[in-house]
């Protein structure tokens, strides 16, 4: 297992029903919707890039094939410190 910094990550590509590594806890989904659009569809592929920031505060821009009717409302991305929460460095690798 190797780190990498978080804010050197230039994208992630997450997926529906796959799960994420974990070093120090247990994975958990990549991609989790929530809202009642959520029922009548959840996107396969989410892919978000790193617009900017430094340590733990990094800005994303996710995008997925959506309908024309729906958006994107608000997306968290939340990763896995490596020795602890808030570490800026994070398990270097795909995420599942």
């Amino acid at each position: 297992m190797a780190r990498v910094a978080l804010a050197d990550i230039h994208a992630l590509t997450l997926y529906k029903d796959e799960i994420t590594r974990a070093r120090r806890t247990s994975p958990i989904p990549q991609l989790t919707c929530i809202g009642k659009p959520c029922r009548l569809f959840q996107p396969d592929v989410v892919r978000c890039e790193n617009i900017g920031g430094s340590g733990t505060e990094v800005d994303w821009k996710c995008e997925a094939d959506l309908p024309d009717s729906l958006r994107f409302g608000r997306v968290q991305v939340s990763c896995e410190g490596w020795d602890r929460p808030g570490d800026p460095y994070v398990l270097k690798g795909p995420l599942s």
